[in-house]
């Protein structure tokens, strides 16, 4: 039985170390880069890859852009050649920011989770905070200088990654790119750096409670990926819509009307407008385009319901998320901190 769970004449964690004198933030400093410094190398390694690669491929785009006028580049073109491709550099710039979707992910996996799970599975714990050092500030000297670290590479790889962002949007101007829409939207405004702080509590909170590393990451991996695709599902209508009436003419651009990166919420012929933006009923509409003529409400400019977000409130979507998250974060820091006031060491 381990000694962490031996029963009899225990003494929460919270209290053992009351009394002490404390080790130097030094001593700490050293103790962290440890044991740890396999994770903290890896993870500075990937950060400065990632980060160095978007900053090279928006770059490329940004020349690229500039050679063909801030246009098109012609089909053929040596320029449209680099761009395309499963390997050109609007491809490269959509794998890189998918890599860029799950660091926070990693984060939590390989740094949070292992952080006291661990020390449990070794039952170091007994050692660790039995000599000159409380359990809290054991636990948040770790957490803060990892985290300190983890933040810095998350902000080099936010911003790098909202500028890829911002390169791939103004050269291809609308669609796939729109800074309000899917991966995009969630790898600008320094989301990826209040996530990565945020899971990172999470995986120390699933570490603690499951005092396993291989059950806590199983759970951080399952919530991270149901977190996701709830905020994908439910981000666009944190605002009211607004509603917009644009021609019924099958797929169209309305980058010039309502704006560059709008997120288009619905689009459909539910109700048909007239000209002057007036409701038609069905039997109108039937009379005067009869036939199944694509060109008839075009002829007839015939209008439908447009609801979307602008893009002016990318940076509220943004805010909102990142309180989110940065609730998220506060919570599993108060966990672990009731979790580590309730471990108790014994002796056995």
């Amino acid at each position: 039985m381990s000694a962490l769970s031996t029963p009899g004449s225990t003494a929460p964690a919270a209290y053992r170390g009351r009394g002490r004198g404390g080790a130097r933030l030094a001593d700490l400093v050293w103790l962290t880069w440890r044991q740890h410094r396999p994770v903290i190398i890896a993870g500075l390694a990937v950060a400065g890859v990632v980060t160095g690669s978007m900053l090279y491929v928006a770059a490329r785009i940004a020349t690229i852009n500039q050679e063909c006028k801030n246009t098109a580049c012609p089909p053929g073109s040596a320029q449209a050649a680099s761009l395309t491709g499963f390997f050109g550099l609007t491809n490269l710039s959509i794998y890189l920011t998918i890599i860029v979707l799950f660091l926070p992910l990693l984060t939590g996996v390989f740094v949070g989770a292992p952080l006291l799970a661990r020390e449990h599975e070794q039952r170091t714990l007994l050692l660790a905070w039995s000599q000159d050092i409380t359990p809290q500030r054991w636990l948040w000297t770790k957490f803060a200088l990892l985290g300190v670290l983890i933040a810095a590479a998350g902000a080099a790889v936010s911003a790098a990654a909202g500028h890829l962002a911002h390169t791939v949007s103004i050269a291809t101007g609308k669609s796939l790119f729109a800074l309000f829409s899917g991966a995009g939207f969630l790898v600008t405004g320094m989301l990826p750096l209040v996530q990565t702080v945020a899971w990172l509590a999470v995986g120390v909170a699933l570490g603690a409670a499951y005092r396993r590393t291989l059950p806590a990451i199983f759970t951080a991996l399952t919530g991270y990926i149901a977190v996701l695709f709830l905020v994908l599902w439910q981000y666009p209508s944190l605002m009211t819509p607004l509603t917009a009436l644009v021609p019924v003419s099958g797929n169209q651009d309305f980058t010039s009307r309502l704006g560059a990166n709008i997120l288009v919420i619905h689009q459909g012929t539910d109700t048909i407008y007239d000209a002057s933006g007036h409701a038609m009923n069905p039997a109108a509409v039937q009379s005067l385009c009869p036939s199944a003529n694509s060109d008839c409400p075009a002829q007839h400019h015939l209008m439908e319901a447009l609801r979307y977000q602008p893009a002016s409130r990318i940076p509220d979507f943004h805010l909102i998320l990142a309180c989110g998250y940065l609730a998220l974060g506060a919570i599993t820091v108060a966990v672990v901190w009731w979790l580590v006031r309730r471990t108790s060491l014994s002796a056995g």
